[in-house]
This record gives C-alpha cells, sequence and structure tokens, in this order.
C-alpha cells in the first residue's frame, strides 16, 4: 500500500502547479477503502418491549411518589413555619425588643 500509493515528487512545485488542473488533479486522486462491519442492532421481542414499558411505569409512579411525599413535607414544614411566625407577631407586643430580635434572629437559622 505504501509502494502503491506514496510517490516522491523531485520538483515540488511543479507538481502543485500541476495539480491547478483539475484533469491532472483527478488523475492523481486515490480512494482507499477500508474494511467496514457495519454493527448488528438486536431487535427486541414484543415480551422485552413490554417489560420495559412496565419498568418505565413503575419508575414514573415511584418518581410520583417521592414528588409528592417532597410537596407534603414542604407544606408542613411552610406551616409550622407559619404557626410560629403568627405567634412571634403575637408575642412581639409582650415581650421586649431584645427577646423578639433573638426569637427572630433564631428563626432565621433553623
Amino acid at each position: 500500500m505504501l509502494k502503491k500509493l506514496c510517490s516522491f515528487a523531485p520538483d515540488y512545485l511543479a507538481c502543485v502547479r500541476s495539480l491547478k488542473n483539475p484533469n491532472s488533479l483527478r488523475a492523481s486522486e486515490f480512494i482507499v477503502q477500508f474494511p467496514f462491519a457495519a454493527q448488528v442492532q438486536e431487535e427486541k421481542t414484543e415480551e422485552e418491549l413490554a417489560r420495559i414499558a412496565e419498568k418505565r411505569k413503575e419508575q414514573g409512579k415511584k418518581l410520583q411518589e417521592m414528588a409528592a411525599k417532597n410537596r407534603a413535607e414542604k407544606l408542613k414544614q411552610k406551616e409550622s413555619d407559619l404557626q410560629y411566625l403568627t405567634a412571634m407577631r403575637k408575642g412581639k407586643g409582650s415581650d421586649s425588643k431584645r427577646e423578639w430580635t433573638v426569637r427572630r434572629f433564631l428563626f432565621n437559622f433553623r
């Protein structure tokens, strides 16, 4: 392959000038094709496709359950925050300014 496709040009500039002509350029072209084997993709049976679809449904259900759980936890947290803040607002009048400021400060670090 090396002897067939490679050549040495004694006059490089003359060789490059000759390649300006499209006919001589086509004459000096070589097409090299390496062996190629197409990858065979396995076709899935109906059973496999059904099993994959069932897996996806189960995963979707699990994700929905997790999302519902997270929403419930967030709602619970927000409700407790609301109760705490309303209690803090009611106690603002009876507590001293220092006590109220300390409570507010501690709430921010929960």
